[in-house]
């Protein structure tokens, strides 16, 4: 029998491991959910007031939305990025985002 294969470290098995997961639970940024979704009024309306998608994720944060994972920045501990369930984000980001429109209005 020849082991012709590159054997993976652990490291290296386990993070195909959790890549395979996200990919088979549907795991996004906020971003990757926006390029890769078709949106109705909701987000026409959040757009008409806020220029990126900042002001939803704090709102989806403040409104109890589970983020998967959370990166921050190593030297400042600033908040960088989060990682949603993609069905989560279908159903709560349009309505995150009027409540982000009804705050502002007001």
């Amino acid at each position: 029998m020849s082991n012709d294969e590159p054997k993976l470290s652990e490291a290296q098995l386990r993070k195909q491991q959790i890549s395979t997961a996200k990919k088979a639970a549907e795991i996004v940024t906020l971003r990757e959910w926006y390029d890769s979704t078709v949106h109705g009024y909701e987000l026409e309306e959040y757009f008409k007031y806020f220029s990126n998608l900042g002001r939803l994720g704090k709102e989806l944060h403040k409104r109890g939305v589970k983020r998967v994972t959370e990166l921050y920045e190593a030297d400042n501990g600033l908040f960088v990025e989060a990682t949603f369930v993609r069905s989560d984000l279908d159903l709560l980001g349009p309505l995150c985002a009027l409540a982000c429109v009804s705050s502002k209005r007001s």
